[in-house]
């Protein structure tokens, strides 16, 4: 699969520029052990903590599809209610999984030469799961 066969939607919108996206999903275990257990402990699966970092070229132009560095800059600084934006990840012909995330870091970097970039990591807020677009 090629990177820029995936996407990553904030807020309906396409991160422009990203260069590298990371997904990391987590299990949360819940662990019982019981007199019927025999000294055995069960472990279950209650949730995941998922999280994406995502870094790439700045783009700072916004269109009706991507965001520009302005918007992702504001989603970041976002507080309460409104900090929880919808995300979409998808590879190009595969599964499009998505749910609510809380934009948890962002950084940008600017080079003598006028490159500059930006890092922004994600935590899924919720259910995190299988959505038809």
């Amino acid at each position: 699969m090629e990177g820029y066969n995936v996407a990553l939607k904030v807020d309906g919108k396409t991160l422009a520029g990203r260069t590298q996206d990371d997904l990391s999903i987590e299990a949360i275990i819940k662990e019982s052990q019981t007199k019927d257990d025999k000294g055995n402990t069960n472990r279950t699966v209650v949730g995941h903590n998922v999280s994406f970092s995502v870094s790439g070229l700045m783009d700072m132009t916004a269109s009706q599809t991507v965001l520009s560095r302005d918007e992702v800059k504001a989603l970041a600084l976002k507080k309460g209610a409104e900090a929880v934006v919808p995300v979409r990840y998808a590879a190009d012909g595969g599964t499009t999984y998505g749910g609510n995330a809380i934009i948890t870091r962002y950084s940008e970097s600017t080079a003598a030469n006028g490159d500059a970039t930006y890092g922004l990591e994600l935590s899924i807020s919720g259910e995190y799961g299988e959505v038809t677009e």
